[in-house]
């Protein structure tokens, strides 16, 4: 697939309150991949990202626990979104151990991340919710990741390569901070 390459901690969808409270509304999430993946073929790893979501989201983890990273990019939430501040404070800290690493994390969850300190290696991607409505960047955020259905005419810049070979949303200073691109 198109993040071939790239390593991520999942959490659990399909046991997420937000995830659960999103799934059946009219926004992103009620076309969410993971939900779908999680509930079919990808039902092995449900054990896995439900045992990062304890760990990530109940407390604190002391900064020798912490896992090391030995790639140059990283993705927090492939499948998932921030469960609490906790799991925020877990993922800060998880780049603060690995500065060596450009981390990105996308969410939906804006009141967790805002007025937080976020390491130089951290890369926050505000996942906007509204398919069909492109928006800027929002206070507090990196960048922007907005979906559109292909029909809608809305020209888009991430087109399914893959994103080692892209960058777009794992650099800042990749010339874009608005991505775009078509429902799945």
């Amino acid at each position: 697939g198109k993040l071939h390459g790239i390593g991520a901690i999942n959490t659990d969808t399909t046991t997420n309150e937000f995830c659960i409270r999103q799934k059946n509304t009219d926004t992103i999430c009620g076309k969410c991949y993971s939900h779908r993946m999680l509930s079919t073929y990808r039902k092995s790893c449900v054990p896995a990202f439900a045992h990062n979501s304890e760990v990530l989201s109940k407390t604190i983890i002391p900064e020798q626990f912490l896992p090391r990273i030995n790639q140059a990019y990283f993705r927090f939430n492939g499948h998932g979104e921030l469960i609490n501040k906790t799991h925020f404070i877990n993922i800060v800290g998880i780049a603060q151990k690995n500065p060596h690493c450009t981390f990105t994390l996308w969410t939906k969850r804006a009141s967790l991340v805002r007025g937080q300190w976020i390491p130089e290696n951290l890369i926050l991607v505000f996942s906007n919710p509204r398919i069909d409505r492109v928006i800027g960047v929002p206070r507090g955020f990196h960048k922007v990741f907005n979906n559109v259905n292909k029909a809608s005419g809305i020209t888009q810049n991430c087109t399914g390569k893959k994103c080692l070979d892209c960058l777009l949303c794992y650099r800042k200073d990749s010339g874009a901070d608005v991505i775009v691109e078509a429902v799945k």
